[in-house]
């Protein structure tokens, strides 16, 4: 793979970092009103708080530094053995796995790094950054190798923890992962239940002491074993109440990966130096996360929006290696004596790549940016110790979270499954060569493939985004408000964009007027192809204006262009297929 920084080496990605991202306003609702976290520190002198910016512009300082440090490790020593931890892969042996030697001395070289905790808040010893921020690194680190990107993004499930999770908790668990003496996973899915997690079978009873014993089997299960000498702890959603209870009787555990049994791990397509765990809980320990009865409907949501949005960055970061690794290709390889790169129908799948790349990135960064505008704001309510029903209700949080309840799945499902194309297409660059172990584009075709199916496949998250965007989309809706304010930025709307806008709504008409749910559900995924990329084009487009370098506009203004046409043909072929399915 090539060998730089894939932060400030990687020039769209910097383009959208120092021009397009509203720092300002993730900054403000990050840190709070007067940089909350820095008055701690300068009242308490407590090291945790040491980091806390006091401006905006001590902010996007720590911010740049960290991300430039994080794309010199992951391009610069994780890329170079991405593909020695694939081939090596993992052992199961006596109950044990066993990593290879370079995953382990990775993981500890990035430990050293300290910056492992991105999402933790700093109360539990992490760096607290915004998902924005967030977003950027999982993009970075997914371009290096997916593999380990899985292990270091899952680290920061211990947000969960530090923020439903008691004091004792806290430092005991979350601030381990902070500097990652302790790994986590999510321990949610079970041989016969794969997403559907209302059926739960792993039994929680209650002890004398008010801990838990638990007993069932998870399967599918990332870095349950933990990484060599370094432990996991599992957040494990496990029935308290009736087994016929559904959600009202499940609830999440904290269980150390040396109270449970692997009984073996998945033989996958990708993903060679993840481990996947069948988990057997066998009478183990257990202590409740927060309370009885909210496992599945306040602290498992938590996790999988946070992962559905790693998932989505790392589409983007899968893109990013494609093209970078498919145009250093074509030009090197000669044929009929030029580099490939001349050939006009290689230059065109280069270059689709990289505007399909940048598109994915506009609107995962976007969804971060939602996210951030109501997440901070609801988790200090949280720790003011507001009640639940009053949070649900304040302006901020009811408005932004209704966004990105809709824009988490829309970005998830196009970001996997368009990082999986642009995979495909670079693969096709490579030609013969493509298709041998010989380049790591191969091993980045296998391991994108798995975006489309965990955190949700995505046929699941066109479920639960179409009747979101039906239901935004009426009259005055916020959905169709926000849609309306990111247009209302545009200058000059494309005529490609504008037809995107009147088949899309030609669409939701059509939607809204079949009766049959089969059906219905069945060409459902066109709507949210046709949403995805007006998105995108929105968002594209709203770009331009923004870009200060000529040049730099010239061929972004060229790459949009190419886009919006691609998602207007894209869009009216959806809306046939709504119209005349039978």
């Amino acid at each position: 793979m090539i060998a730089n920084n894939y932060f400030s080496d990687d020039k769209d990605l910097q383009l959208i970092y120092n021009q397009l991202i509203d720092w300002e306003s993730i900054v403000k609702e990050t840190e709070g009103e007067g940089f909350i976290d820095h008055k701690v520190y300068t009242e308490t002198k407590n090291n945790r708080y040491e980091m806390a910016p006091s401006s905006f512009e001590e902010a996007m300082e720590l911010y740049t530094s960290s991300l430039d440090a994080m794309g010199d490790f992951f391009g610069k020593d994780v890329s170079q053995k991405s593909q020695i931890m694939d081939r090596n892969e993992l052992k199961y042996e006596n109950g044990k796995v066993i990593f290879p030697k370079e995953t382990v001395e990775i993981y500890e070289k990035f430990r050293s790094t300290g910056l492992m905790g991105y999402s933790l808040p700093r109360e539990a010893g992490g760096l607290n950054f915004p998902a924005t921020v967030g977003a950027f690194y999982a993009m970075i680190m997914a371009r290096a190798d997916v593999a380990f990107c899985m292990t270091t993004t899952l680290l920061n499930l211990a947000q969960i923890v530090s923020r439903f999770g008691t004091e004792e908790q806290i430092e005991t668990y979350a601030t381990k992962a902070a500097t990652g003496e302790c790994l986590f996973a999510m321990s949610l899915t079970e041989p016969d239940f794969g997403s559907d997690l209302n059926s739960v079978r792993t039994i929680a009873v209650k002890q004398e002491d008010g801990s838990y014993r638990l007993t069932g089997t998870k399967r599918f299960i990332s870095q349950g074993c933990g990484l060599g000498e370094y432990p996991a702890l599992l957040l494990t959603l496990a029935r308290t109440g009736k087994p016929d209870g559904g959600a009202r009787g499940l609830s999440v555990f904290l269980v150390k990966s040396s109270d449970i049994s692997v009984a073996g791990i998945e033989k996958k397509m990708g993903l060679h130096g993840s481990p996947t765990c069948e988990i057997v809980y066998d009478n183990s320990y257990g202590e409740i996360l927060g309370e009885e009865g909210l496992g599945l409907t306040r602290y498992t949501a938590g996790m999988t929006n946070f992962m559905r949005l790693v998932s989505a960055s790392g589409g983007c970061g899968g893109g990013a290696a494609a093209y970078y690794e498919s145009l250093k290709y074509a030009n090197e390889r000669n044929q009929f004596g030029k580099p490939i790169y001349e050939i006009p129908a290689v230059y065109e799948m280069v270059h689709k790549i990289k505007r399909e790349t940048n598109a994915m990135r506009l609107l995962t960064l976007e969804t971060a940016r939602v996210i951030d505008m109501y997440q901070h704001h609801q988790i200090r309510l949280e720790k003011q110790g507001k009640p639940d029903r009053d949070i649900r209700k304040d302006e901020k949080v009811k408005y932004w979270s209704t966004l990105a309840s809709i824009l988490t799945p829309i970005a998830k499902y196009y970001s996997s499954e368009e990082g999986h194309k642009n995979t495909s297409i670079a693969v096709q660059v490579f030609g013969g060569a493509g298709y041998t172990e010989d380049y790591d584009i191969s091993r980045m075709f296998r391991d994108s493939r798995i975006n489309t199916i965990y955190e949700g496949t995505s046929q699941i998250h066109v479920r639960i985004a179409t009747g979101a965007i039906l239901a935004g989309m009426a009259g005055d809706g916020n959905f169709r408000k926000y849609l309306n304010s990111l247009k209302a930025e545009i200058v000059s709307p494309s005529t490609f964009l504008l037809e995107q806008e009147r088949v899309l709504e030609e669409s939701i008409r059509v939607m809204r007027n079949i009766q049959e749910e089969v059906k219905k559900e069945t060409v459902a995924e066109n709507l949210m192809i046709q949403m995805a990329r007006y998105l995108c084009s929105l968002l594209y487009e709203k770009s331009i204006s923004k870009i200060k370098e000529l040049d730099t506009k010239e061929i972004w203004q060229k790459d949009c262009r190419a886009y919006v046409i691609d998602s207007a043909a894209t869009a009216q072929s959806c809306l046939y297929r709504i119209q005349y399915f039978d």
